[in-house]
Formats: structure tokens, C-alpha cells, sequence
């Protein structure tokens, strides 16, 4: 009888907890978010014309040096003398140091420059690497000038210095163009500077974990290790 007694007390107090414990509801499962191709271009797009409204990205600068040679020969009177007797050569030697930034005209990237691939990874072409500026370091110049043996130092060497100058100007962005075409570290810095840029808006999207991959032309970086 007392054992009787014992289970169904037992069972009085499995039916209470049973009536206080309040229901389980599961939480219903969110869809999975499906972004398509076309979604993948339209956030990319309106992102790069939203944060960079002047439409050039910079990724980059080059501290680059031009050394450039110029020289003047004067003759006494070349027209009679068929340039037989020489007032001497004037030669200015300038090494100008400068600045140089580079990046990616945003404006030359459209729908069909971006690609949505597997593994979530968006791939950016391009056709160029551009030079967006270059500012010379006029105060760490060097000039060399040896002036004719019959020429005036105060006119001659000052017109030689001058157009140095200027070609070493023009060789400072001739040789960052060089650099460009042939350095991979440019691309690696173009690539960083997109995604800071696009991978945030990618995740708010919904995009997982995305990776941005820049193509120059047929080019395209490969990330070492």
C-alpha cells in the first residue's frame, strides 16, 4: 500500500512539472540569402560611386628618382664655318626624386568588368594600371653643370638646367608607368584598397566571407603561400 501511495505521488509531480514547463518553440530558420551575379555587380558598382566620388581610386605610391643628361653645343658661325670652330658644350646633369600615386579609374569598371565566382570570390579587371599624379621634390634636386669653356655660365647653364628639369619631370612618370607594368607589388596594393573597400558592403549583402581578386588586363594577382 505505501508503495502504491509512492508512485502515484510520482507521478502527481511529473504531471505538474509537466503543466509549469512552458513550451519549446523553436525559432524559425532564417532562408538562405541568395546572391546572384547580378546582385554581386550592382553592389560593386554603387559602392565604388558612393565612397569614391572623384572616380580614381588611388591604391598606391611610388618614391621614384629620374636622373636625366642634357647638353647644348654652340658653334661660331655655324653658317660660314660649317660648325668646324665650337664655343663648347654646355651639359646639366638633374636628379629629381618624386612622388608618384597610381590606382584605378573606377570610371572604366562597369557590369562587364566583374566576375561572381565559386567559392564567393569576386574578380575586378581592369585594362590598366594608371599614374594619377606626380609631384617632384624640387627641394632635394641635384644639379650638375659644366659649362662651355666660351659660353656664359649665367645664360647657358641656367637654359640647360632648365630643360633638364622638365625631361626629368616627364621621366619620373615615364618610369612609374614602367614600374607598373612589370612590378606585382601594385597590384597587390590595388587589390588590398578595393576590398577595404567592397568586402564590407559584400557581407552586408549577405555575401560570405568574400574575396576580392584584381585582374589587370589578363593578368591576374596570385597571392603567394
Amino acid at each position: 500500500m505505501r508503495g502504491i501511495f509512492l508512485i502515484l505521488l510520482l507521478l502527481a509531480g511529473v504531471a505538474v512539472g509537466i503543466y509549469l514547463s512552458p513550451p519549446q518553440i523553436s525559432a524559425p530558420s532564417l532562408p538562405d540569402v541568395q546572391i546572384t551575379q547580378e546582385d554581386v555587380k550592382e553592389i560593386i558598382i554603387s559602392e565604388l560611386r558612393r565612397e569614391v566620388p572623384a572616380s580614381f581610386l588611388v591604391a598606391g605610391y611610388l618614391d621614384i628618382n629620374a636622373t636625366i643628361t642634357q647638353q647644348n653645343t654652340k658653334y661660331l658661325f655655324p653658317d660660314y664655318f660649317d660648325k668646324s670652330i665650337s664655343l663648347g658644350t654646355t651639359k646639366s646633369t638633374v636628379r629629381l626624386p618624386g612622388r608618384v600615386s597610381y590606382g584605378v579609374d573606377l570610371l572604366k569598371i562597369d557590369g562587364s568588368s566583374i566576375s561572381f565566382e565559386p567559392g564567393n570570390v569576386v574578380i575586378i579587371t581592369a585594362s590598366e594600371l594608371e599614374v594619377e599624379s606626380v609631384d617632384p621634390n624640387l627641394e632635394n634636386m641635384e644639379v650638375q653643370t659644366e659649362v662651355g669653356w666660351a659660353r656664359l655660365h649665367s645664360w647657358s647653364g641656367q637654359a640647360v638646367e632648365h630643360k633638364a628639369m622638365v625631361v626629368a619631370k616627364d621621366a619620373l612618370r615615364a618610369e612609374a608607368e614602367a614600374h607598373l607594368q612589370t612590378s606585382p607589388q601594385p597590384l597587390r596594393n590595388t587589390e588590398a584598397a578595393l576590398s577595404r573597400l567592397l568586402v564590407p558592403a559584400l557581407k552586408a549583402a549577405g555575401v560570405s566571407d568574400p574575396v576580392i581578386r584584381f585582374r589587370k588586363g589578363v593578368q591576374l594577382y596570385t597571392p603567394q603561400g
